[in-house]
C-alpha cells in the first residue's frame, strides 16, 4: 500500500478506502441513467479523463486531503465508465449483426485485462524500489492518459434512446407527438426520453425507467439477484492473504500464491463465454463447484489448499462475468436503458459484497478466520446455486422485447 509510503495511518487508510466504496455506491445508477442520455463514447473518455485526474492529484496532493479526492474523483471515472461501457460494446456488436457475441469478446478483454494488472502488480515493486512514490504515481498517471487516448480511437456510437419525434415524456395527452401506449403499464422502458434535450428531466425519466424494468421485468430481476449471490463467493477474495498466512505461508509464499491467483481468474474469465450459456442444473452445479473448491482451500494447507482456493475462485469469477451476458441478453436488443439496468447490476453486486463482508466481520469477532470463511462459503453457495438454477442463458433471446410476457411478472 503506497499511501503508508506517504506517512497515513491505518486509520487515515480505512477512512480512505470507505470513502471510495460509498461514494462508488452512491454515483453508480444516477451515472448509469446519463449514459442511456448522452453519447456513450464521450462519456467513456470523461471517464478516462476524470480517472487521470485521480492519479494527477495524488502526485500533486499526497496528504490525506488529496488521497481523498482521488478516490472520490476515482469512484466518480468508475460510476461513469461502469455500465456505458457494457452498453457502448454490446449496442456497437448489433450495429454489426454479431452482438451474439458479446459474451465472448467481454471475457476475451476481461482476460487481457487481468494479464495486463498482473504484470502491473509484479513490477510494482521494483518501480517503488526504483524511483519511489514519484516514479510509481509518475507512470500511473501516463499509462491513464494512454487509456484516453484509446478511448479517443473508439469508433461513434449507434443511436441509442427515442428519437425526439416519438419522445411523450413532455407532451400534452392529446398532442399527435404521444406515441400510443403499449398494452402493459408504461413504468418501463417505454417511458421514453427525447435524446436531443437531455435535461435533468430526461435523466429523472431514464433513471425511472430502468429502474421499473429492472424491478418489473422477470428474467431481468432474476439475473439482477442472481448477481448479486455470485458477488458474495467472489468477495472472499479479499480475505484470500489472511488466510494464506493463517496457514503459515511466508509473504513470499503468500504473493506467489496470490501472482497464481490472478493467472487463473484470466483463464476462468477467458472461458465465461461458454458460462454464460448454461442453464438449469448444469449452471447451479458449476455454482456449486466454485463454493466447495472454495470453502476446501480456505479450510486446506499447503499447495493443495492454494490451489483449490485458486481453480474455485477462478470458476467463481467465471459465473460473475458471465452473468453480465446474461443480463445484457436478457435486455432487448434495443433497450434504451441498457446502461441503468447494467448499473443497477453493479449496486447489486455491491450489497452482495457487503454481505460477505457483514458476515465475516461479525463471525471473526468469536471464531478464526479459516472456519469462518470455510463455513460462510458453503452457506452462501445454498442461495447462489438456488437462484443460478433458474437463470436465461446469455445468448440472444428468441424474441427482441422489452415486455415481459405475463408469466414473467
Amino acid at each position: 500500500m503506497l499511501f503508508a509510503d506517504r506517512g497515513l495511518s491505518t486509520t487515515q487508510i480505512s477512512v480512505l478506502l470507505a470513502v471510495w466504496s460509498a461514494s462508488a455506491f452512491l454515483l453508480e445508477v444516477p451515472s448509469g441513467a446519463w449514459a442511456d442520455l448522452l453519447d456513450r463514447r464521450r462519456l467513456l473518455i470523461a471517464s478516462g479523463l476524470v480517472y487521470a485526474s485521480a492519479f494527477g492529484v495524488w502526485l500533486a496532493w499526497p496528504t490525506f486531503w488529496g488521497f481523498l479526492l482521488g478516490f472520490v474523483l476515482w469512484s466518480l471515472s468508475d460510476a461513469m465508465h461502469s455500465g456505458t461501457w457494457e452498453a457502448y460494446l454490446f449496442d456497437q456488436l448489433r450495429a454489426r449483426g454479431v452482438n451474439a457475441r458479446y459474451a465472448q469478446v467481454k471475457a476475451r478483454s476481461e482476460s487481457v485485462a487481468l494479464l495486463v494488472m498482473a504484470g502491473a502488480i509484479a513490477a510494482a515493486a521494483p518501480l517503488h524500489q526504483a524511483g519511489g512514490y514519484a516514479l510509481v504515481g509518475a507512470l500511473s498517471l501516463g499509462v491513464a492518459v494512454v487509456h484516453v487516448g484509446v478511448a479517443l480511437r473508439l469508433p461513434p456510437p449507434v443511436p441509442h434512446g427515442i428519437p425526439p419525434e416519438e419522445a411523450r415524456a413532455d407532451a400534452h395527452p392529446t398532442s399527435p407527438r404521444v406515441v400510443t401506449p403499449p398494452a402493459e403499464p408504461a413504468t418501463a422502458e417505454e417511458v421514453g426520453h427525447p435524446k436531443g434535450s437531455p435535461g435533468l428531466r430526461a435523466w429523472g425519466r431514464t433513471l425511472r425507467a430502468g429502474l421499473d424494468l429492472a424491478r418489473a421485468r422477470g428474467p431481468v430481476r432474476r439475473v439482477l439477484v442472481g448477481y448479486a449471490a455470485i458477488v458474495t463467493l467472489v468477495g472472499f477474495d479479499e480475505y484470500f492473504p489472511l488466510v494464506l498466512a493463517e496457514d503459515g505461508s511466508s509473504v513470499g509464499r503468500v504473493a506467489l500464491v496470490m501472482a497464481g491467483i490472478v493467472l487463473l481468474e484470466a483463464l476462468g474469465t477467458a472461458l465465461s463465454d461458454r458460462v454464460a450459456v448454461l442453464t438449469g442444473w448444469r449452471h447451479a452445479a458449476l455454482v456449486v463447484t466454485a463454493g466447495v473448491l472454495l470453502g476446501v482451500g480456505a479450510w486446506g494447507a499447503g499447495w493443495s489448499g492454494a490451489l483449490a482456493l485458486g481453480i474455485g475462485y477462478a470458476v467463481a469469477s467465471s459465473l460473475y462475468l458471465a452473468d453480465d451476458a446474461r443480463l445484457q441478453h436478457s435486455l432487448a436488443e434495443d433497450s434504451r436503458t441498457r446502461a441503468t439496468v447494467t448499473s443497477v447490476a453493479s449496486v447489486a453486486g455491491e450489497l452482495g459484497f457487503l454481505v460477505t463482508l457483514a458476515a465475516v466481520g461479525l463471525l471473526t469477532l468469536h471464531h478464526d478466520l479459516t472456519s469462518v470463511m470455510t463455513w460462510t462459503v458453503l452457506a452462501l453457495t445454498l442461495p447462489a446455486a438456488a437462484l443460478a438454477w433458474r437463470l436465461p442463458a446469455g445468448a440472444p433471446p428468441t424474441t427482441a422485447s422489452d415486455h415481459p410476457p405475463a408469466e414473467d411478472l
